[in-house]
């Protein structure tokens, strides 16, 4: 007896099953569409790390004075938001100066402040010293929040360490005047 061989018929979906995928295929479009324009704005408005470099330093005196107890250090930082259209709230500023890893010098050296996009501000400090050296860091610390049009950021702990060498007259070295500091979130 010969077999009927018979190809298989199209089968229709009904017009509930395409109605649902035409719907799925319009949602994973739209999710696909908002996950680009996300990543895009993100690229756009991550907040960079502001930047600073050492420009000044320096003990006055240094050498008039028996020993170096209540000596003045005097510095100088600039730092710099490479941030287009976000600026930077820094709290308060304080400087240390280290010999080693021996502190011998700090204090408050700004008050708070709002760092515009694209701007620079000098950080400058006088500290009371309570020993001299020849290889000394600076080391600025503050809480930062980023600030994109009205949404601000939470708050992060910054610090700038600035390594660096002074002369015997208590000078900064001409060749670490604006030299870039290393920063640490």
């Amino acid at each position: 007896m010969p077999r009927n061989y018979r190809l298989p018929s199209y089968h229709r979906q009904s017009p509930a099953i395409r109605c649902l995928n035409f719907l799925c295929a319009v949602l994973l479009t739209l999710v696909l569409i908002a996950g680009i324009i996300l990543f895009v704005l993100w690229l756009s408005l991550r907040p960079h790390r502001p930047k600073f470099t050492l420009t000044d330093f320096s003990i006055p005196n240094v050498n008039r004075q028996s020993g170096a107890a209540n000596l003045p250090v005097k510095f100088a930082v600039n730092e710099h938001n490479p941030n287009q259209k976000i600026g930077i709230h820094f709290e308060a500023v304080y400087g240390s100066v280290y010999y080693d890893d021996e502190l011998i010098a700090s204090g408050p050296v700004m008050y708070p402040f709002y760092q515009p996009p694209k701007g620079d501000t000098l950080v400058q400090g006088e500290l009371a010293v309570g020993a001299g050296s020849v290889g000394l860091r600076l080391v600025l610390n503050s809480t930062v929040r980023f600030q994109v049009k009205v949404w601000d950021t939470k708050e992060h702990h910054m610090k700038a360490d600035c390594g660096f060498k002074i002369s015997g007259d208590g000078s900064l070295h001409q060749e670490d005047r604006n030299t870039p500091c290393t920063l640490y979130f």
